[in-house]
């Protein structure tokens, strides 16, 4: 009778244990959500988390409060940011080849971006058709002839994807389908209607990557040297058209290389790495001075802009995320640069501006998905 007391007891006392154990957990996530009890950064997810909606003045907006609560559950309910990265964690872990929806986790540590199908392009199993083709000639014609009407230089730069550059470092899986990329048919096409200047600068990043790494592996963009060689063969370029023009060397600069956090990639997969491909550049003394106004943080795409009272000329880069390595080589050539993120050209801007040259930057992957029928500017240069 004593055992099965005992035993009673015993079997009591786990359950209150069990109880209380499982009714804290339930209590953690409200307690994380007034107290904020959770220490994991927040993972970056290339979108707005939805706020709190207002209470509704009356019954017909009641159906539409309760679907913005649940959103703002879903976005904020407690311990989510490290439910988050456990899950993305558990995933790098288990699938180790293929990453998540937006990042594929290649070989030695690097990361890819895998948005608007850059897989598929990467292997050439996506093709512009002629008539897309045609539609960027008609396009890139119709903005060099207004901006030479205007005595403005114009020139169609097009960034490489990290694909391109670093192929070698993707799952084995990841393979060539059609040697030709949409990026291959559309330098070749251009080429042969050689009305537009194009600059085309995988080879000269490619070629670079033999001196040191060119790309971050955690992050989507290339580093700072990747951006440094991809500008000397830009100033060579315009060059062409404003003569007089010629790039830094790499010996005006003291590239140095810190372990920084990892990169967007890493923010992606919600997980903690650290990157080793950054590279700084460091202007040595006897640099010309110049200024930078930049925008702010959480307006990252409003214009940006360099003033240097020692050089002559303006220039307006309409340009993505990529130019953005550019902004601190490019301020010692000209008076003023302009950047303007997106790639539609502003004609009002430019005619208040009056700059000599007009740079129009695009990153690979862009040019891959972006409808040229659909740039805003194509009713606009007239």
């Amino acid at each position: 009778m004593n055992d099965l007391s005992h035993t009673a007891t015993s079997t009591r006392c786990l359950n209150a244990v069990l109880i209380g154990l499982f009714t804290a957990m339930l209590a953690l996530p409200m307690l994380d959500t007034f107290c904020h009890l959770d220490p994991t950064k927040p993972r970056n997810e290339n979108r707005a988390m939805a706020v709190l909606p207002q209470p509704p003045s009356d019954r017909h907006g009641l159906q539409t409060y309760v679907g913005g609560l649940e959103n703002y559950f879903n976005d904020h309910f407690g311990f989510r940011k490290c439910l988050v990265q456990w899950n993305n964690k558990f995933r790098a872990s288990l699938f180790k080849d293929k990453g998540t929806r937006d990042v594929l986790i290649g070989k030695n540590g690097w990361l890819f971006y895998t948005m608007g199908d850059s897989i598929d392009h990467y292997s050439g199993l996506l093709q512009f058709t002629p008539e897309q083709l045609h539609d960027w000639q008609v396009l890139l014609e119709k903005r060099r002839d207004w901006f030479a009407r205007r005595g403005i230089a114009y020139l169609f730069v097009v960034t490489p994807d990290k694909h391109t550059i670093y192929p070698e470092e993707l799952p084995d899986w990841a393979v060539k389908v059609h040697p030709q990329t949409k990026l291959d048919q559309f330098v070749a096409y251009m080429h042969e209607h050689p009305t537009v200047p194009i600059l085309d600068l995988r080879q000269v990043v490619r070629n670079a990557k033999e001196m040191r790494p060119t790309f971050l592996k955690t992050d989507s963009h290339w580093n700072f040297f990747g951006s440094f060689v991809a500008y000397q063969e830009l100033m060579r370029t315009v060059a062409a058209q404003l003569p007089g023009l010629e790039p830094l060397p790499l010996t005006s600069f003291t590239p140095t290389n810190r372990l920084q956090p990892g990169g967007d990639l890493a923010r992606f997969l919600g997980v903690s790495l650290v990157e080793s491909n950054f590279f700084s550049f460091d202007p040595k003394p006897g640099l010309p001075e110049f200024t930078t106004k930049l925008s702010p943080p959480d307006h990252p795409k409003d214009p940006k802009f360099t003033t240097n009272p020692q050089a002559k000329g303006r220039v307006i880069v309409f340009h993505d995320s990529f130019a953005m390595g550019w902004i601190q080589f490019l301020g010692y050539h000209f008076n003023q640069v302009t950047y303007l993120w997106h790639y539609d050209l502003d004609a009002a801007w430019i005619e208040r501006e009056k700059p000599g040259l007009v740079i129009n930057e695009m990153n690979e992957r862009l040019l891959n998905i972006e409808d040229p029928k659909k740039l805003m500017d194509t009713e606009a240069l007239n």
